[in-house]
């Protein structure tokens, strides 16, 4: 027994001298490394890391305003699915391969913008054709970020620059840029809470950062405003026209005039303070929701018919729900229009008011 003791009371005046010695010395320099260029993969993160913390989140009047469960059962979530946007960018290619390249880049812009994004930071186009069938569960990079469509960290990484003008139309955005510590950052709308910010940097890497920009229509003019170039037999450029004008018919209408903008009816906002993350959540007054609601409730449905063949993920449920809403928006929430004849000397003349 005293032997023991003995030895255990060497060991431990070695350990401390050890300890007391290792605190004294002078710190050791981290060795040098060779820099490496930032992984393109960076840029962005897939929903799944989003919708961990911003799912399962509730009104004050009870209603489920789940940001991940209404998006992905959006068209936003279902851009690169839409079979018919499929089915026109294979028809353009089939028309004019000479521009084939091109024109997939293009439309990948706004369908597949991760995609895109990636691409672009390593010196190449898109090569959206190559990504379909979307595919379920791959574990491809590059096809996890085409298939996540307009995801999360897309629109909440677009900076304000050039936004309303033509300049950042056809989904040239420009996407904010690292902070000085290089963290990427995920702009919102609302005050950061500094003693919050590390819960997501933890799950996803990137920053919180207050974005006013995030409600204004210019935010969405990017990508729902295109022009689109005409080309000839052979792929050359004819000349060019306004395919998709969203944003200038929003500009010539009352909703702008009333100062409503593109969010205000398509993300439309909760009412009462909600909490905007389900893991120490903070409630919030405005928290918009991402119902994205449109007119197109056919093709919802149809993504909704044809789930396997185009590789969806939001359940039957959800997506019948972002239907219903659709519906329920253009039967009470569009403009009226009514159509009055009235007798000339030279016939009828029929006038609408919209």
């Amino acid at each position: 027994m005293t032997r023991l003791l003995v030895f255990g009371t060497v060991l431990w005046s070695f350990v401390l001298v050890c300890a007391v010695a290792a605190s004294q010395s002078p710190p050791v320099a981290p060795a040098r490394t060779r820099a490496s260029t930032p992984d393109p993969a960076s840029l962005f993160r897939t929903s799944d890391d989003c919708v961990a913390c911003h799912n399962s989140l509730t009104s004050p009047a009870g209603e489920d305003v789940s940001i991940g469960t209404m998006w992905r059962s959006t068209m936003m979530g279902n851009s690169a699915r839409d079979p018919y946007f499929q089915a026109g960018v294979r028809r353009e290619t089939i028309d004019h391969p000479t521009a084939s390249a091109d024109i997939q880049d293009e439309c990948a812009g706004c369908h597949m913008p991760m995609l895109q994004r990636l691409a672009h930071a390593q010196g190449r186009k898109a090569d959206l054709l190559a990504q379909l069938p979307i595919q379920s569960g791959s574990e491809l990079v590059e096809h996890r970020l085409a298939a996540d469509s307009v995801s999360c960290t897309v629109c909440h990484q677009v900076a304000s620059d050039n936004l309303g003008t033509r300049a950042s139309f056809n989904g040239q955005f420009t996407l904010a840029p690292p902070q000085a510590d290089g963290r990427r950052q995920a702009l919102g709308p609302f005050r950061v809470d500094s003693a919050r910010t590390r819960i997501m940097h933890s799950v996803t890497s990137f920053a919180q950062a207050e974005a006013p920009h995030l409600r204004q229509s210019e935010l969405c003019a990017s990508c729902h405003t295109l022009y689109t170039q005409a080309l000839g037999a052979n792929g050359e450029v004819l000349g060019e026209l306004p395919e998709q004008m969203n944003f200038q018919e929003w500009q010539h209408s009352a909703f702008n005039a009333e100062q409503r903008s593109c969010q205000s009816c398509h993300m439309p906002r909760v009412d009462g303070p909600t909490r905007i993350a389900s893991v120490l959540g903070e409630e919030r007054e405005g928290l918009s929701r991402h119902l994205f609601v449109g007119g197109n409730f056919f093709m919802v449905r149809m993504l909704n018919r044809f789930r396997g063949e185009l590789g969806v993920e939001a359940l039957p449920a959800e997506f019948e729900a972002t239907a219903s809403a659709t519906i329920r928006q253009l039967q009470q929430e569009t403009a009226t229009l009514s159509v009055a004849a009235t007798r000339t000397a030279a016939g009828k003349i029929g006038r609408a008011h919209v």
